[in-house]
C-alpha cells in the first residue's frame, strides 16, 4: 500500500528552472520522434530515444534517472495512442511540446536525513531541499508539480506503507450502479446504500451557471484585452474551485465505499459498465446536458480502482443494460416513471437500488433466479464537507431512514 504526501517547496526559483529544463527535454523527445516518423516512416523505440537523450541532455542540470523518466513519460502516452488506434477513429498521438513539465525523482536520486529530503539534480548541480518531518521513511518516488490554483511548486512524494494484511471473502462482491442523480448505489446481498448526489449536482449546476455568465461577458470583449484577461482569470479561478469541490465529494464517497468493503471482508467491487452511453444520445436538450456535464463516472471509477487496488480488492466491470428496468423478483422488464420501481408482482424498491441488485445478480450468475428473503430499505449516505474519510465502516455516519419511504418488502 502506498500513500502520497504533498510537501511545500521553498526553492521556488530552482523549482521553476528544473521544470523548464524538464520541459526542454520532453519537447526534444516529441520533436525527435515526429521528425524520424516523417522522414523514415517508423516510430523510434524507447530504448534508442533514451540513448539519444543521454547525449543530448548531457549538460542539462537534472539527474540521469530524471532524464530517463521524462522519456518514459512520453512513451507511456504514445503506448496509449497505439492502443486507442485499434478501437477509436483517428486518435492523435502525443504531439504537443511543453515549455514546463513535471520533474520526477526516482529512488537513486532521493535521500532523507534528519527530516530533510535531498533530491539530486546531477553531479555539480544544486539539489532540491524539502522539509519532510512527517515522513517515516525514505520515499521511493517523488514529483515536482506546479499547482496552478496556488501558483507554486509542490513536491508529491510516494511512501510505501506497511499495513495489516487484509483477508477478503473471494465469493463476496458488492455491486455499484452509477447514476446522474445519485452518483453511486451499492448492493452486497445484505444491504443497499445510496450515496446522495444533491450536493455534487448543486456544485456542478452552480459552476455551469457562473461559467455561462462569464463566457457571455467575455464574448463581447476584445480578445486579450485588459477586461478579457480579468474575466478569463475569474473563469480559471471558478473552474479550479469547482474542480476541488467535486473532487472532495468523490474522494469521500469512494473512501467510504472501499472502507466498507474492508470492514465487511468484501473482495470484489463490480461496477456497471456504462461505456459509450453518452455517444449519439438524443434524449432532449436538458437530459443531454445532464449526461454530458454531470456524469463523472470515469473519474469516479478511476478513483475506486486506485483505492481498491491499494488494499487488495479486485474491481470488475459488467454490462448494466436494462438492470434498472428489470424486476429482481419476476424478471419482467418495466420502465419506471420516477425514482421508485413498482412492479405488477407487488415488488417495490428504489429504482437505482434495483439496478445495483440486478448487477449483483448478473455477476453472481443468478440473473434468472428469483430474489428471496427480506429486503431492508436502502439507507442513504450524505456528503459532509468536514467529515474525515474513515478507514473502515462506521454505522454512526449513516443517515438511517433517509430513503425509508418504501417499507421493507418480503419478496419470497
Amino acid at each position: 500500500m502506498y500513500k502520497t504526501y504533498i510537501l511545500p517547496v521553498k526553492q521556488q526559483e530552482l523549482a521553476r528552472k528544473l521544470s523548464r529544463e524538464s520541459g526542454r527535454i520532453y519537447s526534444k523527445v516529441v520533436s525527435k520522434v515526429f521528425d524520424i516518423y516523417k522522414r523514415k516512416g517508423f516510430w523510434l523505440n524507447e530504448f534508442d530515444m533514451k540513448k539519444y537523450i543521454r547525449l543530448y541532455a548531457k549538460n542539462i542540470g537534472l539527474h540521469s534517472q530524471t532524464k530517463q523518466g521524462i522519456v518514459e513519460q512520453y512513451y507511456i502516452a504514445l503506448d496509449s495512442f497505439f492502443k486507442a488506434y485499434k478501437n477509436h477513429r483517428n486518435p492523435k498521438p502525443p504531439y504537443k511540446r511543453r515549455k514546463y513539465n513535471v520533474v520526477m525523482y526516482k529512488d537513486s536520486a532521493i535521500k532523507l536525513k534528519n527530516g530533510i529530503l535531498k533530491l539530486s539534480n546531477g553531479k555539480g548541480n544544486e539539489p532540491l531541499m524539502v522539509k519532510a518531518n512527517k515522513l517515516g521513511k525514505k520515499p521511493k518516488y517523488a514529483e515536482l508539480v506546479y499547482h496552478h490554483n496556488k501558483r507554486k511548486y509542490f513536491l508529491h512524494v510516494t511512501v510505501e506503507m506497511k499495513g495489516v494484511q487484509r483477508v477478503y471473502e473471494k465469493d463476496r462482491a458488492i455491486a455499484v450502479d452509477l447514476g446522474q442523480i445519485h452518483p453511486m448505489v451499492t448492493y452486497d446481498s445484505k444491504r443497499s446504500i445510496i450515496f446522495n448526489g444533491g450536493v455534487l449536482n448543486s456544485f456542478i449546476r452552480f459552476r455551469n451557471k457562473q461559467l455561462g455568465k462569464l463566457q457571455q461577458k467575455m464574448s463581447i470583449c476584445k480578445k486579450y484585452s485588459k477586461r478579457w484577461k480579468k474575466l478569463n482569470g475569474a473563469k480559471k479561478k471558478l473552474l479550479n474551485k469547482s474542480k476541488n469541490k467535486v473532487n472532495d465529494v468523490l474522494q469521500k464517497y469512494t473512501s467510504y465505499l472501499v472502507g466498507y468493503c474492508i470492514e465487511q471482508g468484501i473482495g470484489t467491487i463490480v461496477i456497471g459498465d456504462i461505456k459509450g452511453i453518452r455517444e449519439n444520445i438524443n434524449y432532449g436538450v436538458k437530459t443531454n446536458q445532464k449526461l454530458h456535464n454531470s456524469w463523472l463516472f470515469r473519474k469516479m471509477t478511476n478513483i475506486i480502482e486506485y483505492k481498491a487496488n491499494n488494499v487488495g480488492i479486485k474491481v470488475e466491470y459488467i454490462n448494466e443494460a436494462y438492470t434498472s428496468q428489470t424486476c429482481p423478483v419476476c424478471n419482467k422488464k418495466h420502465k419506471p416513471g420516477n425514482r421508485n420501481f413498482t412492479c405488477k408482482c407487488g415488488f417495490k424498491y428504489h429504482r437505482d437500488a434495483v439496478g445495483a441488485i440486478n448487477i449483483h445478480k448478473k455477476y453472481t450468475s443468478s440473473l434468472s433466479a428469483r430474489l428471496e428473503g427480506d429486503l431492508t430499505p436502502p439507507v442513504g449516505y450524505k456528503y459532509r464537507y468536514n467529515q474525515r474519510c474513515l478507514a473502515g465502516w462506521n454505522t454512526s455516519i449513516f443517515d438511517a431512514g433517509y430513503f425509508s419511504d418504501l417499507p421493507a418488502k418480503k419478496v419470497a
